[in-house]
């Protein structure tokens, strides 16, 4: 489902989808909202940083107003911004949007960003064929794919920091059909078609790879503490 709401840009009467719910909005549609909400968050926690140092030591200054205040113009900001990004508009523009329209759409996606509940998925249907996530993969002689799904322990960390636009590659790499080899020359095609692929399909192979590396890890520490022992005996 979607909502629409209806902005003048260039003079002209423009509808613009806003999406209600993850399976609505593409990977690629999120990722860059993602980097738009990390970009502020950081800029943000440097402002902070930056007002606690400066005033560390004037005990008449009310620094919790500061940065209340600092946390309240960077949300106007944000707003603007993704507001800019989903309409199309130059931030000039936005000047003139009505405001109840800003706040349909900051509410809207407000509601969409609760965190996503698995289900456990292991398949999905995208563009009339059957993907399977590696469950299979990696009980048989794959293990080389996993680990080369591209600096595996890297893209979980750029996934918890808000890069989402690393998936649509590891997923090319990982989740295929039934009986389909790892091409490489066919990768960069598939990657671009997995641009497409629903969030909430996205967010089920992100659990998915986050648990099962957790696996491997807590795994392999256990062989490796198993193995220290022997060695000081």
């Amino acid at each position: 489902m979607s909502i629409t709401i209806t902005i003048t840009k260039d003079n002209k009467d423009v509808d613009v989808d806003i999406p209600t719910e993850w399976k609505d909005m593409t990977v690629k549609y999120w990722a860059q909202m993602a980097l738009i909400i990390s970009s502020h968050q950081k800029s943000l926690e440097s402002e902070k940083k930056g007002h606690l140092e400066e005033n560390e030591s004037k005990p008449d200054v009310n620094i919790t107003a500061i940065l209340n205040d600092a946390e309240i113009v960077d949300t106007l900001k944000l707003n603007r911004d993704i507001f800019c990004y989903i309409s199309g508009l130059t931030k000039e523009a936005m000047k003139e949007v009505d405001m109840n329209q800003v706040t349909t759409v900051i509410e809207t996606l407000g509601v969409l960003m609760k965190e996503y509940e698995p289900k456990g998925l292991r398949s999905f249907e995208f563009e009339g064929e059957t993907y399977h996530f590696p469950s299979e993969y990696l009980k048989k002689n794959t293990y080389g794919d996993f680990i080369e799904s591209t600096q595996l322990d890297m893209n979980i960390e750029q996934m918890k920091n808000g890069r989402y636009d690393v998936l649509p590659a590891q997923m090319a790499i990982l989740c295929r059909r039934e009986g389909e080899e790892y091409d490489e020359d066919l990768l960069e095609a598939k990657t671009e078609k997995f641009q497409n692929l629903p969030m909430d399909t996205v967010y089920e192979f992100a659990f998915f790879l986050t648990n099962a590396a957790e696996k491997l890890v807590k795994v392999s520490n256990i062989y490796l503490g198993k193995k220290d022992k022997t060695q000081v005996l």
